[in-house]
């Protein structure tokens, strides 16, 4: 509405904000508190700018709500959103999420990190983090940055980062009473997202048969962004 002087007044301006957050932030909620924003058809291009925009629609949300409905924003693969390397660019989104990380929880806006390489991740990310749950890490760097970001008091169990196995982790911060090394429970095959490594030995031994048909399904799913 702030653009209406833009356009003449035939045009018919709608103020759908409301509908939109409704929509992203599920209210109503009718058993389903969850919003997953599949970002992976977005081109790298505008995709700062969506994840900026995004996150400052969450952060004033909650400014304007008074916190009266607690949000969790969960950034998966975080080091793309927020590169530790300027060049990478990503600057509004690492302002975004970084003033969510310092401010959001005095409005009831909490922030999640989840990234595989920390080394890649902006340094003044970890040091905000309350919480750390640090699992599997074989590179020197990244062990590094997560050792400077935790207690001296867990240093002990961070020898066993490189040898820690699937579903284990170390926890430490605010949300564990005491550092401590932890097995998350693993969910049922069917409720678990496709995340799995492709079985390259078993994928080669079957041969398509109409690899031309095989193709265009494969652009048609493609085209219209659909798993």
């Amino acid at each position: 509405m702030r653009f209406s002087f833009m356009f003449s007044t035939s045009v018919a301006m709608r103020d759908n904000m409301a509908s939109i957050l409704s929509r992203i932030l599920r209210l109503p909620v009718a058993g389903k508190p969850l919003t997953i924003l599949d970002l992976s058809a977005v081109p790298s291009e505008i995709l700062n700018v969506v994840v900026s925009v995004l996150c400052r629609l969450l952060f004033d949300f909650a400014v304007w709500s008074d916190g009266a409905i607690p949000i969790l924003l969960i950034c998966e693969e975080a080091h793309r959103y927020a590169p530790e390397d300027e060049r990478a660019g990503f600057g509004p989104t690492k302002k975004s999420l970084s003033r969510i990380a310092k401010e959001g929880r005095k409005y009831g806006l909490s922030l999640c990190v989840a990234s595989q390489r920390p080394a890649e991740l902006a340094s003044g990310m970890l040091s905000q983090c309350n919480t750390i749950f640090a699992m599997r890490l074989t590179h020197q760097r990244d062990q590094e940055l997560v050792r400077a970001a935790m207690s001296d008091a867990a240093f002990g169990m961070l020898e066993a980062l490189p040898s820690l196995g699937n579903a284990e982790a170390i926890a430490v911060g605010e949300g564990v009473a005491v550092p401590m090394r932890l097995v998350f429970e693993e969910l049922l095959p069917e409720q678990r997202p496709k995340s799995a490594s492709a079985t390259f030995s078993g994928a080669w031994k079957t041969e398509v048969t109409d690899g031309e048909t095989f193709v265009q399904e494969v652009v048609d799913r493609w085209r219209r962004v659909r798993r």
